[in-house]
């Protein structure tokens, strides 16, 4: 029997590059530890993760599924009665084993979800913590129908795949925090490229795209009366209303500049400049909507209320890496970035929440303000808003 353990940890070894998604290594781990008669019958492994809005992931298995589902575990259930009352809080916070006879009522009082698989027909729950990396920790549980439970020997058997098991998963977890750290703090396509290795200081490509730019109204005398730490929840709040409607339309979020984010729709294969346009100018209806109704219930609950400002321009851009040797940043350069600034300068005294070029113009319904000299630009600029409905 022990052989068939050392075959797994070999398997785990020798198959260690392909293990790259822990939904599958999970499928074929546990097929291969029922062919070794254990008779599993339910399995859960879960991690504990870096992420700023899960605090992990569990990825659970029965027989029948057509695969296993991965399901994710937001922070705030980490405070719900089916994690605090559960075995698998004692296994993280303990970084114990534990096992539960499941034919006896009086084993499973302490834990609710004990008592519904023990109404399901199982007969025997075992938990094992599993740290990895630093200070990283998976758990592994599973459940069997056998009269008897698991035997001994298995669950000895199984302990020693751990070693194995654990450097596996750091590896995997990893992958996944480097991606989502990337994703976070540079966006999707951008964490992608750097991922991918473009990470050399002056490659960059250009590009033709939507450019959007947003900015707070009243920043800095909200801030000066409401103090920097309050400003940090109202910053929130106005980013999550910008943010959703972005992401919303397939525009991507290169950078958050103080109150200020610098947004861009591609335009490519699979969307043309009229698609780009209509795609940044709904996404900046939305946003302005969406802050609008957060700015309401600030004014009813007392407080400041919100509003802010929305420039696009459709033209072309460098994108790609600048900065010094050992700190460098992806962003976009060029004409179009500072046209677009310039234009949502104007915003505020125009007393416009939407301002847009005359190449976006070209393409979705708009209403002419009138032209205007810019800083940097050389000649007046027609500047346009979505044509009013009546």
């Amino acid at each position: 029997m022990s052989s068939d353990f050392i075959g797994i940890a070999d398997w785990l070894v020798g198959n260690a590059s392909s293990h790259s998604d822990l939904r599958v290594l999970t499928e074929q781990f546990v097929s291969r530890l029922n062919a070794s008669s254990m008779q599993i019958e339910r399995l859960n492994l879960g991690v504990m993760a870096v992420h700023p809005e899960m605090a992990g992931y569990a990825v659970m298995w029965e027989p029948g599924m057509k695969q296993c589902i991965e399901v994710p575990v937001r922070h705030e259930d980490l405070q719900k009665p089916t994690y605090r009352l559960s075995p698998i809080r004692f296994v993280v916070e303990q970084r114990r084993s534990v096992a539960f006879d499941l034919t006896d009522p009086e084993n499973v009082s302490g834990f609710p979800v004990l008592n519904e698989f023990r109404a399901k027909g199982f007969t025997h729950y075992v938990g094992f913590p599993i740290p990895y990396g630093e200070d990283g920790i998976a758990i592994l549980t599973m459940c069997t129908r056998r009269e008897s439970g698991f035997y001994p020997e298995h669950l000895a058997g199984i302990e020693t795949v751990f070693p194995v098991l654990s450097l596996l998963i750091n590896v995997v977890e990893t992958r996944r925090l480097a991606r989502t750290i990337l994703r976070t703090y540079l966006g999707k396509d951008t964490g992608e490229r750097v991922l991918t290795g473009d990470i050399v200081r002056g490659g960059g490509e250009r590009i033709e795209a939507a450019v959007w730019f947003c900015d707070l109204r009243n920043y800095t005398a909200m801030t000066s009366e409401l103090g920097s730490f309050a400003m940090i929840d109202v910053m929130n709040d106005y980013f999550d209303c910008m943010a959703e409607a972005i992401w919303a339309e397939g525009g991507e979020i290169l950078k958050f500049m103080g109150d200020a984010i610098l947004a861009v729709f591609r335009i490519d294969g699979d969307r043309a400049k009229a698609q780009a346009a209509r795609a940044a100018v709904r996404a900046a209806q939305a946003a302005i909507a969406s802050l609008a109704a957060v700015s309401d219930q600030r004014v009813a609950a007392g407080e400041l209320p919100l509003a802010a400002g929305v420039s696009v321009h459709l033209g072309s851009v460098v994108y790609g890496n600048i900065g010094a040797k050992s700190r460098l940043d992806f962003t976009v350069m060029g004409h179009s970035v500072n046209l677009v600034a310039r234009i949502q300068g104007l915003n505020g005294s125009l007393g416009e929440a939407i301002l847009f070029s005359s190449e976006v113009a070209d393409h979705v319904a708009a209403q002419s303000v009138g032209l205007y000299p810019l800083k940097g630009v050389r000649e007046p600029v027609a500047v346009f808003k979505p044509q009013e409905t009546t």
